[in-house]
């Protein structure tokens, strides 16, 4: 027994032992690595090798060291005795070997030889955007998102590399597992996403053939995975959304004294002094608010907090021979104006069935149902207009309903005699099954089916801006269906034979689209039904109904080959054809070609220490634009309504198009030159790519000979260029034992020009086109100041007078006309950034993101309407106005009835926002394990703290935002939010 006991006793000692563990770490060609982390696990001490990957840390037997270093695989050693350690790290898939998307397939980022980006789910969950699309701005090179407004559920625009046609869309493709459609990304929730690729170039692009002109988007949903056991994933925040860069009224925020002295003002140099003793000038109700100084701020009092959450819950496992997953989403975003509000409901199902080594199948659908309230379209409007000297209620308590005689109508009351809702769907399922009768030969078929819509609804009562307190109700029903069947069969080769490595694919894929949709209006409801009894009201209109169908077939094969890790090649070809185009011209070869040098691996920079990865890549593709009508080629017949008989009828004639069986789809071709590099271990990481794209084929509406009825024609006849410069720059800027930073930087450049309209390559002035210059530009005259009391003779020589725009005469003849327009600029940034800088202290974490927009001018009718509107009883802006002691060079004199006052419109777009500001703490895993959980993070949220910019109204991303319909106010949003992992 005592012998028992020693020997325990000894055991006891030995774990216990403290020992000096000595060593070297290197690369897999024995080169040193200093600067790595040799972590003890169980303590979290430890040390840094030394220039020659020399350590030294004292360790207890049986304990752990971790080896990490940044762009290696961390690597642990349990220690047993003091023996000399020999570590080597290889290096980190995630840095050379990522995997991205390339459509039909994957490849390595190090092999790949076009323009292709891509976001993983953690930096789509990151950006916690309700719309998924705004996640991409300012982190994806050569991506510009242009959003119309920032009410709930608005919708976004992507512009990849520019935009190319002029008459039709240049919304990029999207395939949202494996599904081609144009339905965005609205409805899908970021929590599901596994990854977003943008294929950028026509040779990537050139594999969805005539849909890829304008780039695509491939959503790769979180799906079936091949993995034992069961795991539970829960993402979740909620927050509180509050408005932030108030635009500054006359008299807001208390200060209504400011305002009265305007309107003194303004009357005074309007109408004359005697006017201020009208009754026009002050109602009986505005002077009561004046006398006790009772001043309203109707922006800040219609604007409110509110509260945003979403919350995600993701189920998946599997055995040897069956995955699964199934996942639920909800999330509510409600407005900071009115009623505003977005709910989205999403659930995501996947199962995939092994039937031993050859044959698997699967099945997956992806579900989503939203409901918005817009709320009352103008009633914001109305909030901006109303002066602070009306108040919200009379004097008996009951509701001001407008603020002037016929003036606007409260928006309190707007908002609670509005309603107007949206329901919209999308379900995108398919179903696959693939057959491997060799190892490296893979046989599939899928079948994919996308069914997605909206039911539009609208109801305007009495006591709104419309019905002014005595029209009727009006209501509006209208609903859309798109139904999208994708039949695609694949055959894959994939296999390495010593130095040569093939991945080859042949697909043949059918495709068919349906469009419904039907709408009406009901004026004159007798009660408040909203949209639901239409049939009850005094006059129907606008009733209509709509179907139509395309379809397409195509023939693709891609030939990617590896010859010695060196020399990439890459050859697509595809052929499809389209019901869109006449039998004549609707099939087309979409062909491209690229190649890929890997310099790092010759044999002349392998010893190079310094130098990780470099790769140049150069490509050349050609793509079309098939989002075109679907009767674009045919000539139809107008329907008009004629009075015959005492009674109406219709009748069909002529349209003023004929049809065009010529046309062909608008083509573009480009050139992409790119390096991707790596410096100092993958410290210093990136890519450069230079393009240029040329858009020929455009389909104008030329104008004829009025012959047969006809005066105009269809016709391939324009043409267009992008080039730009992307640059993508991750950096290393400090990494210690238990500190690490480091910064992820986008930036962008587009030049965009017409080169041809018509086969002349002339101008169209009437349609403000310029051979030349963007598709989209500035053209008006050019503001060069105020005028001043001593250039008051001069003034007068253009019929101007001190206080009103001074107008540059272009041609100086002494006139201002139409001859002095010329082209101030383009909607268009110069140039876009975006910067995200990460910093990880032990359990900490904190991000800072940034976006940034140089360059650009664009026309704003809020600037306009609230700078240079001489209406005597609507609120302005609070801007420098010209006085004769305030000689300001900007905004004209107060009441004074100037021309020219649409230079106030023109509004540059530079803006410098902080985005996003996330600090977020994980809990350490020996505490977790006490839980059964695999990891739990914590994070504090702010979304748009700081924004930069010169522009007067809420939001630079905006500008130009419809007033009656989309003005909307920009939120700060503090959240907090949960990483659950079961």
């Amino acid at each position: 027994m005592l012998l028992v006991l020693f020997i325990c006793s000894i055991k006891l000692l030995g774990q216990n032992t403290s020992l000096l563990v000595k060593g070297y770490v290197y690369d897999i060609n024995k080169i040193p690595l200093p600067g790595v982390n040799v972590i003890v696990d169980e303590n979290k001490t430890g040390t840094i090798t030394d220039l020659d990957g020399f350590f030294e840390v004292k360790v207890q037997e049986g304990q752990t060291l971790l080896f990490s270093y940044v762009g290696y695989n961390t690597q642990k050693k349990k220690i047993s005795s003091s023996a000399a350690l020999e570590i080597i790290l290889t290096e980190n898939t995630n840095v050379l070997n990522d995997v991205v998307v390339i459509g039909y397939g994957k490849v390595q980022k190090k092999d790949l030889t076009g323009s292709i980006e891509s976001l993983s789910n953690k930096e789509l969950v990151k950006a916690m955007t309700p719309n998924v699309t705004e996640a991409l701005n300012g982190r994806v090179s050569g991506v510009l998102v242009t959003k119309a407004s920032n009410r709930p559920g608005a919708d976004m625009n992507i512009q990849i590399r520019g935009v190319n046609s002029i008459n039709f869309s240049n919304e990029p493709l999207y395939v949202i597992d494996g599904v081609p459609s144009q339905s965005g990304m609205r409805h899908i929730n970021s929590n599901d996403i596994e990854s977003i690729d943008i294929l950028k170039d026509a040779s990537s692009c050139a594999i969805y053939g005539s849909r890829g002109a304008n780039g695509v988007v491939i959503v790769t949903t979180k799906g079936a995975h091949k993995k034992e056991g069961f795991s539970i994933e829960y993402n979740g925040y909620v927050g509180v959304k509050t408005p932030t860069r108030m635009p500054d009224m006359l008299g807001s925020k208390g200060n209504g004294m400011e305002y009265v002295n305007f309107r003194i003002a303004q009357w005074t140099n309007k109408f004359g002094e005697s006017s201020l003793s009208s009754p026009s000038f002050l109602t009986d109700d505005e002077r009561r608010h004046v006398k006790y100084g009772e001043y309203y701020d109707w922006l800040r009092e219609f604007s409110h907090e509110a509260l945003t959450t979403n919350n995600s819950l993701l189920l998946s496992g599997g055995t040897q021979n069956t995955s699964y997953t199934f996942g639920v989403g909800y999330m509510i975003d409600d407005g900071i104006a009115g009623s505003e509000k977005f709910e989205r409901f999403t659930t995501n199902i996947g199962i995939e069935q092994r039937l031993g080594d050859r044959l698997k199948a699967g099945l997956s659908s992806y579900i989503s149902f939203n409901t918005i309230n817009h709320g009352s379209t103008d009633a914001l409007f109305s909030a901006y207009l109303i002066t602070p000297i009306v108040g919200r209620f009379n004097t008996d308590g009951t509701p001001t309903f407008s603020h002037r005689p016929d003036g606007r109508v409260n928006p309190f009351l707007q908002d609670q005699n509005t309603k107007n809702e949206s329901e919209g769907w999308s379900v995108n399922s398919s179903a696959f099954l693939e057959f491997k009768p060799l190892k490296f030969l893979s046989l599939k078929t899928s079948l994919a089916l996308q069914y997605d819509g909206a039911v539009n609804g609208s109801w305007t009562g009495t006591d709104t801006q419309y019905g002014q307190g005595v029209k009727k109700p009006i209501a509006t029903r209208s609903e859309g269906i798109n139904t999208n069947l994708v039949w695609d069969n694949t055959i894959t080769f994939n296999h390495k034979m010593g130095i040569h490595d093939f991945n080859v694919i042949g697909l043949f894929s059918a495709q068919k689209d349906t469009h419904k949709s039907s709408g009406m209006t009901g004026d004159g409801l007798p009660y408040e039904s909203d949209w639901h009894a239409i049939q009850t009201a005094e006059q129907i209109t606008n009733v209509n109904s709509n179907y139509w169908e395309s379809s397409m077939l195509s023939f693709m094969g891609r030939i990617n080959y590896v010859l010695l890790d060196k020399y990439l090649f890459t050859v697509t070809g595809r052929y499809d054809g389209t019901s869109r185009l006449s039998k004549e011209n609707r099939w087309g070869l979409l062909p491209s070609a690229a190649i890929g040098w890997k310099i790092k691996n010759e044999n002349f920079l392998k010893d190079v220490d310094w130098l990780d990865n470099l790769k140049l890549r150069f490509s050349w593709g050609k793509t079309g634009n098939n989002s075109i009508g679907y009767d674009i080629t045919l000539t139809k017949l107008n329907l008009s309504s004629y009075y015959l008989n005492g009674g109406g009828v219709k009748g069909f004639g002529l349209g003023g198009s004929i049809g065009n069986k010529n046309l062909k789809w608008e083509m573009t071709s480009e050139y992409n030159y790119g390096v991707d590099f790596g410096l100092f271990n993958n410290r210093v990481s990136g890519s450069v790519d230079l393009y240029y794209r040329k858009t020929s084929d455009l389909i104008f509406q030329r104008q004829v000979a009025h012959v047969n009825g006809f005066s105009s024609v269809m016709q391939n006849i324009g043409a267009t260029s992008n080039e730009g410069v992307e640059i993508s720059l991750n950096t290393v800027n400090v990494s210690t034992k238990n500190f690490t930073w480091k910064t992820n930087f986008i930036f962008s450049l587009n030049r965009n020009k017409i080169i041809d309209l018509d086969g002349t390559k002339k101008d169209d002035l009437a349609n403000r086109r310029f051979i030349g210059y963007p598709i989209n530009v500035y053209y008006d005259v050019e503001q060069a100041g105020i005028w001043q009391i001593e250039e008051k003779d001069e003034a007068a020589k253009y019929n101007a007078a001190p206080g009103w725009p001074k107008i540059v005469d272009q041609d100086k003849n002494g006139v201002i006309d139409a001859n002095d327009y010329k082209i101030l600029g383009a909607p268009t940034p110069d140039w876009t950034a975006g910067m995200t800088n990460t910093f990880n202290y032990r359990n900490w974490d904190l991000s800072v993101y940034m976006y940034a927009r140089v360059g650009g001018l664009y026309n704003d009718p809020f600037t306009y309407f609230f700078t240079g509107i001489n209406n005597q009883d609507w609120n302005k802006l609070d801007v420098p106005y010209w006085t004769p002691e305030n000689r300001n060079n900007k905004y004209p004199g107060i009441g004074l009835d100037c021309t020219w006052t649409q230079v106030l419109s023109q509004v540059p777009g530079t803006f410098l926002k902080i985005q996003n500001i996330t600090l977020g703490y994980t809990v350490k895993e020996k505490l977790l394990n006490k839980f059964r959980m695999k990891g739990l993070r914590a994070y504090l949220s702010v979304q748009n703290p700081f924004t930069f910019s010169s522009y007067l109204g809420s939001d630079p991303e905006t500008i130009g935002e419809s007033l009656e319909t989309q003005l909307s106010l920009y939120p700060l949003t503090v959240s907090f939010g949960l990483n659950v992992n079961f």
